[in-house]
């Protein structure tokens, strides 16, 4: 997002390009991308990161728990570690160094934006002087459509174009004809301010547009040939809302 300013310290050039390219994809501003510690901790003072995304198994002298405890010592820059382990011993040490968050590579595009975002809500909190993202400065807002973060803008999306909403982790993933998007609220946030007269619940991973149902099935609802099912405590109700001749 415009404004984010992230440093990234890898030290696979391969990984910390896809990384980068992704970030810049995603709207942040990569400042600094450094394959040791000792050079990352030497530029913070001028570059002023807002974020640091630091891998866990650096090959220099330092590695990443190392440069980890120096960032709690002596900055309060919000990190989050990247690790290509994710066996427990090595979360286990990681731990001790209490990052924001953990991301295992290869990284995808969803879980790279939401855990910074996240992230950056979190700190602030706890560093009232930290940039947050607009979308979770806010609640979720609905009157005819939503606004989602697209690259360096926040476009709208309208109620009447979204075909199911499906839990991602913690957050949320709208469908639409057009393609998906990652909105920052959980499902039920989502189940809370949706319209209930359009939308409704029909497992405890989704959310559908009863407008947008092409056929049901015995346990499924079918949108656009994506199959979407029905829970059995949801199906009473899912059934009570439609049409039967």
């Amino acid at each position: 997002m415009a404004g984010i300013k992230v440093l990234l310290v890898e030290d696979d050039w391969i990984i910390a390009k896809e990384i980068t390219y992704t970030l810049q994809d995603l709207g942040f501003e990569v400042i600094g991308s450094y394959d040791t510690g000792e050079e990352a901790l030497n530029q913070l003072k001028i570059l002023k990161p807002d974020i640091i995304l630091l891998d866990i198994d650096l090959s220099s002298e330092m590695t990443g728990i190392d440069v980890a405890k120096k960032l709690k010592e002596e900055h309060s820059i919000p990190f989050v570690f990247l690790t290509a382990l994710a066996d427990t011993a090595t979360i286990e040490k990681a731990k001790l160094a209490e990052p924001y968050a953990y991301l295992v590579k290869p990284v995808n595009k969803e879980s790279l934006y939401s855990t910074i975002e996240i992230t950056l809500h979190n700190a602030a909190k706890k560093q009232p002087d930290l940039p947050v993202s607009p979308l979770l400065q806010e609640n979720l807002s609905i009157d005819d459509g939503i606004f989602i973060k697209n690259n360096k803008r926040l476009e709208k999306i309208m109620l009447r174009d979204i075909l199911w909403v499906e839990a991602y982790d913690i957050y949320a993933m709208i469908y639409t004809q057009a393609g998906k998007h990652l909105l920052n609220s959980s499902l039920k946030v989502v189940e809370e301010k949706f319209p209930s007269s359009k939308f409704i619940r029909t497992h405890r991973s989704y959310i559908i547009n009863l407008d947008k149902i092409d056929a049901i099935e015995e346990s499924d609802i079918v949108i656009k040939d994506t199959r979407i099912p029905i829970g059995k405590t949801y199906r009473e109700k899912v059934l009570s809302r439609l049409s039967f001749f």
